[in-house]
């Protein structure tokens, strides 16, 4: 009898499956499991920011770098403008760290809490808006991130996601890359919650320190005439909600809190 080589029926050490499908199989599973991992440890950020006291605050506070951006000497004057408004904001935010206000020359029309509690203001903020009350309501919305502790939240989801990338796949693999949008694109529904939040905490110090809350959607609404994506199709990836959606969401809190529109103060020109 002639010896005929052959590879046994049933081989446990050999997939049956195409090679392609085991590693798509493998690589849903890896995906799953980092944003699993990413949304229970994102979640334990949550609860301790919740949990700590004011001393531990102001600790962590001191840890972060807190120094503000410098303002250039021709934009002092409108900055000194910025600090004395959000300064009148404090106790209507029940703000008790600080919040240093510093300009940034840009046409960008923004805001931005920084680590340590420091707010820049791009300069195509004040060239967006045309009453005081606008102006507020944007920095009473940078002055809730502050309040609600979001940028600690996010300096904490941001170690989270780096961590869990370099611990599944090493800090110089390429896969790193490949898992940090599972974070990403779930951290921006997150962000688009806390921004909902900050709204609506806004609109209560906007009208505790005015006594109304006229003005509150006014960035949004000059915003929204030069949207590029009418369809609203990029609020499902990004940070902040739509602008339309915004303006919807605060007109319905007013009406819901029975608060009043009043007149705007227009804004002071520069000195």
């Amino acid at each position: 009898m002639k010896y005929q080589p052959s590879l046994p029926e049933h081989n446990d050490n050999i997939s049956t499956q195409h090679p392609l499908k085991d590693f798509v199989v493998i690589g849903l599973w890896l995906l799953a499991g980092a944003a699993l991992l990413f949304w229970m440890l994102a979640l334990a950020v949550d609860t301790v920011v919740e949990r700590l006291d004011h001393e531990s605050e102001a600790q962590l506070y001191a840890l972060l770098p807190s120094r503000p951006i410098p303002t250039e000497a021709a934009e002092q004057a409108r900055q000194r403008q910025v600090q004395a408004l959000v300064d009148s904001m404090r106790a209507c935010a029940g703000l008790r760290l600080p919040a240093n206000v510093s300009l940034h020359k840009s046409e960008t029309p923004n805001a931005a809490v920084l680590p340590g509690g420091n707010i820049v203001v791009f300069t195509g903020l004040l060239d967006e808006v045309t009453s005081e009350n606008g102006l507020a309501f944007v920095l009473a919305h940078e002055l809730s991130h502050i309040t609600q502790r979001d940028h600690l939240r996010a300096l904490g989801r941001g170690i989270v996601l780096f961590g869990v990338s370099a611990l599944l796949t090493g800090g110089d693999s390429g896969l790193s890359e490949l898992l940090a949008p599972v974070g990403k694109l779930g951290d921006a529904t997150y962000s688009r919650t806390r921004e909902a939040a900050a709204d609506a905490a806004a609109l209560r110090i906007l009208n505790c320190r005015y006594g109304h809350a006229g003005g509150a959607t006014e960035l949004f609404a000059s915003l929204k005439e030069g949207d590029a994506d009418p369809s609203g199709l990029s609020h499902y990836v990004a940070s902040h909600p739509a602008m339309q959606q915004r303006i919807d969401a605060i007109d319905a809190a007013i009406r819901a809190g029975g608060m009043k529109v009043g007149p705007l103060t227009p804004l002071a020109p520069a000195p």
